[in-house]
């Protein structure tokens, strides 16, 4: 987050008129058949566990006749119009398509794997920006999430991922089940307008919350499933409209609950910790989703990131110092505006001759380099997304480090800084 929030310093502020939604796309065959079967096989028992053994036994009397025979159905396998829709359905239904199932349980995976792995957490939130702003197929190559991620097939073999993301998997879908639920428990509508839609989201919001804390499961994953699924809303069009008074209202419902969540644990306390620690980062959440600038970034995230971006430097290994040239391999370092703001930033050059081609990343997307060397100096363009290009020089140190300044459309300076050293 506080990456995202430097970000703006750096762009020095962008015309909110460019915070646009992302595009409509048809998602119909995302996922191939086989990958929803397995899906259907493997993940939906569990699901129908948690709802029927787990969130329906807490309804009260009062809420069990109001919503009668309610039931889960998981027999719809995509939904074309969203790759992240799930919905409550005339009939008493709550509707969770295998493919917006599968496309949760990859990103919580792929979160799970990165950070246990101290990998660019970022790379995952980048990677559904691009989803978002460029469609299923960026570049002409379909994108499913784990292999454009570069998890590997037996990723939750290791314990840590494994418990992490049944925390981050588990608890989203089912806040998810229950904020449905919610939506027929108050008999909720389907296209009203902005202002009653957003009400009906908050009303969901809190039976949720309540219906967790009546099972003493924190949604540990609500914060992580706001921040994947925010590129992808639009006030106009979504069903489920994100806003940050929408997550405001779930702040204050989390924190209304905390006695509820705490009830029969052993440590009250430390679960009362948890439950404002979840409250305290949806509140950055909520800052962020409303704010232009922020909207405005993300898009250019998603425009600007291609499918090899998120297959490259996974391992974080650089080339062996002995055989390293000059403007040639991984860089970490900070990057600094005129402003005095810094971002980490990372940054990979490969150099054939005197011609120099790269790209480096900040937090939010990736930008392109290109140029060529005279003596110590590399002379190059930049540029990221659409609207922000320029130049820039860097000198080559003798410690293997590089130094030097960038700047905007045609200037090589005056933009600000950059630092790095060989990873």
């Amino acid at each position: 987050m506080r990456v995202i929030l430097a970000l703006l310093f750096l762009l020095g502020g962008l015309n909110a008129a460019q915070a646009q939604c992302a595009p409509p796309f048809n998602w119909s065959g995302f996922y191939p058949p086989a990958a929803l079967d397995r899906v259907a096989q493997r993940t939906t028992p569990g699901l129908r566990s948690n709802f029927e053994q787990v969130l329906l036994p807490r309804l009260t009397d009062r809420e069990r006749q109001k919503l009668g025979g309610i039931s889960l159905d998981l027999s719809r396998r995509e939904y074309a119009e969203h790759p992240l829709n799930f919905y409550a359905a005339t009939g008493g239904k709550v509707v969770l398509p295998l493919s917006s199932v599968k496309l949760v349980s990859d990103l919580s995976l792929a979160l799970a794997w990165y950070n246990r792995n101290r990998l660019p957490e970022q790379k995952v939130f980048d990677y559904a920006a691009m989803l978002a702003f460029r469609g299923p197929a960026p570049d002409g190559v379909k994108a499913l999430p784990l292999a454009a991620l570069g998890v590997p097939d037996a990723a939750d073999n290791d314990p840590a991922v494994e418990g992490l993301f049944q925390k981050l998997f588990g608890t989203t879908m089912v806040f998810i089940m229950a904020h449905e639920t919610g939506h027929l428990f108050h008999g909720h509508r389907a296209n009203v307008g902005e202002a009653r839609s957003r009400q009906q989201e908050g009303e969901a919001d809190a039976f949720a919350v309540e219906m967790m804390a009546r099972m003493g499961a924190p949604p540990i994953g609500i914060s992580f499933y706001f921040m994947m699924a925010a590129p992808f809303e639009c006030a106009d069009r979504s069903t489920h409209p994100l806003s940050g008074e929408r997550i405001t209202r779930l702040v204050a419902a989390l924190r209304d609950n905390a006695a509820l969540f705490a009830r029969d644990k052993p440590s009250p306390q430390q679960e009362r910790q948890l439950v404002e620690s979840i409250a305290q980062e949806l509140g950055k959440v909520a800052k962020l989703v409303d704010d232009p600038d922020i909207r405005a970034s993300m898009r250019l995230a998603g425009q600007s990131s291609k499918v090899a971006d998120f297959a490259a430097n996974r391992s974080g290994a650089s080339r062996p110092s002995a055989v390293r040239q000059a403007f040639d391999g991984n860089y970490v370092g900070q990057w600094t505006d005129a402003k005095g703001v810094s971002l980490d930033f990372r940054m990979s050059l490969q150099r054939q001759g005197a011609t120099v081609r790269g790209t480096y990343e900040f937090g939010m997307g990736t930008a392109e380099l290109e140029g060529t060397i005279a003596d110590d100096q590399l002379d190059y363009a930049w540029r990221w997304g659409t609207e922000y290009f320029g130049r820039g020089k860097m000198k080559s140190l003798a410690n293997g480090g590089l130094q030097g300044t960038w700047g905007y459309t045609r200037r090589s300076e005056g933009g600000g800084t950059l630092s790095a050293t060989p990873r």
